[in-house]
This record gives C-alpha cells, structure tokens and sequence, in this order.
C-alpha cells in the first residue's frame, strides 16, 4: 500500500524559505509545520544517543559530558533547520557542529598538555569556533563551514589515530579500535549518502515517485546521513571516553569494558573506584 506524493508546491506554516541551502527532499509534503519531514524526524536518534551517553558515562569526566551533550544540540539544530528552512536555524544547525567536534579535539589534543595550558588551550579553541561563528553568517553559502568542519574531523581522528598506540591494555585496544572503526565507517557512510543525495537528486525523486510513500522515504538520503553520522558520533565518543580513561586514569582494571546495549549501542562500563582525573 502506497500514497503518490504531491504535485507543485505546498504550503508553509513558516513563511518563505530563508535558508541558504534546500535539499533534495520535498518541502512541506506531510504537514505544513514540517518543511521535511524526514530530515527532520532522522534528527531523532542524535538526541537519544545524546541523552543515552550522559546516563551512562562511567567516567565522569567533564569533557565528555559535554561532548555528549553538544551531540544533542547537534540534533536540535539540526531538527530546527529542516523543520523551517529558516537561516537562524541553519546557522544554529551548522555552528553546533563545529561546537560539538571543538570539544572533542579540545578531549583528544589536551591529554598530552600540562594543567596550566589547559585554559590557553581551551581559550585558543574558544576564539577560533567565536570567529567562524561571527564570520559564517555573513557567508554566501556554506563552504567555509564546510572547510573548517572537515578539517577539524580528520585533524582530530589523526590524533586519536596516534593516541591509541600509546594503550598498553592490548584488551582496552582492542575494544577501542573495534569501536572506532565502526564509529568511522558508518560516519564515512553517511557522508556518502549526503553526495549521493546532492550529486543525483533529481534520480532520486524520480524513484520517489514511482515507489510513493511511504518506501520512497528510504530513498532521503539526507535523512539517512542523520541516522549514520549520529551512530557513528556516538561510537566516537564513547571510543574517546574509553580512550581518555585508559590514557588518564590513575587506576587502570580489566573490569574496564564496553557493554553494548540490545548488541548495538555500545557505552563504557567501569565496575570499580577508579578516579577520572
């Protein structure tokens, strides 16, 4: 059982659109309060994974309490962008995204710093992410955020890269390594389905059409983008959380582990005392 989706263009509860960007699914087909709708509802699963590693996080460690809950604000701003197609939410959408992977590069490159360079380092990290975030608005489009998030990505996953080697637990690292590596290629694969979804749009809608609703919403490809760049975030930082602990703990046990929740959500358990510095 299928309905056809709808001809020409329909209505808005918003207003015009705003944004800078429109993507390839069609606006305001469900509901006049939803601009789209899958790209909205995908943003679903950033703010339960959020909320599902603030509850588990064994470490206490504050960095990545608020790694965790900046992977929140992510799917919030996100959800306000594509709910709206409205500029203020897109900026709101795209600078949580630069917040969120400032604080994990703040978790990853502070290990090696002295406690006195800790507040320059994190003052350093404070002004560049306030400049962009003053700069990024008055941009044509989206490229420079797209630079400066991309870099920060693969600067940041070099440096655990290197990090990782330095775990003496061949237990711990390999966990840790297991957990990475699928962090990375389901956020890899994400990525692909959010080109895929730019560069063939128009054979997307296409099959939309003759598939209808509701099959036709396997083919958002941008909604899919959500669900697999929300995972694979997630693993990360459960991977950097295990990677902190193991890195600066003053206590290391084997009880140290991951627990993967319905064997798919993986979070870290530590079952005795062990003190997070």
């Amino acid at each position: 059982m299928n309905w056809a989706y709808p001809e020409g263009v329909s209505a808005s509860a918003w207003g015009p659109r705003t944004s800078t960007i429109n993507f390839c699914e069609l606006d305001y087909y469900i509901t006049p309060y939803i601009a789209e709708f899958i790209n909205t509802i995908s943003n679903l699963l950033f703010l339960y994974l959020a909320c599902h590693g603030l509850w588990h996080s064994s470490t206490g460690d504050t960095v990545v309490l608020w790694s965790y809950g900046l992977l929140g604000l992510v799917g919030l701003g996100s959800t306000m962008f594509h709910g709206s197609l409205k500029f203020p939410a897109q900026m709101v959408d795209e600078m949580a995204m630069v917040y969120a992977v400032a604080t994990v590069m703040y978790a990853v490159f502070a290990i090696d710093l002295k406690k006195q360079w800790l507040p320059w380092f994190a003052g350093l990290l404070i002004s560049a992410v306030a400049t962009l975030t003053v700069v990024h608005p008055n941009q044509s489009d989206s490229t420079l955020h797209r630079f400066v998030f991309t870099t920060m990505v693969f600067g940041t996953a070099t440096r655990c890269i290197m990090l990782v080697q330095r775990v003496g637990d061949v237990r711990m690292k390999t966990e840790m390594k297991r957990i990475a590596k699928i962090g990375s290629i389901t956020y890899l694969s994400g990525t692909t389905a959010w080109i895929i979804d730019e560069l063939r749009c128009d054979d997307l809608r296409m099959l939309r059409d003759l598939t209808g609703m509701p099959f036709g919403f396997i083919l958002e490809l941008h909604g899919w983008w959500h669900i697999l760049t929300a995972f694979g975030v997630y693993c990360y930082l459960v991977f950097v959380e295990y990677l902190r602990h193991a890195l600066l703990s003053e206590r290391l046990t084997a009880r140290s582990r991951l627990v993967w929740k319905m064997n798919i959500i993986p979070h870290l358990e530590i079952t005795d005392d062990g003190k997070q510095l």
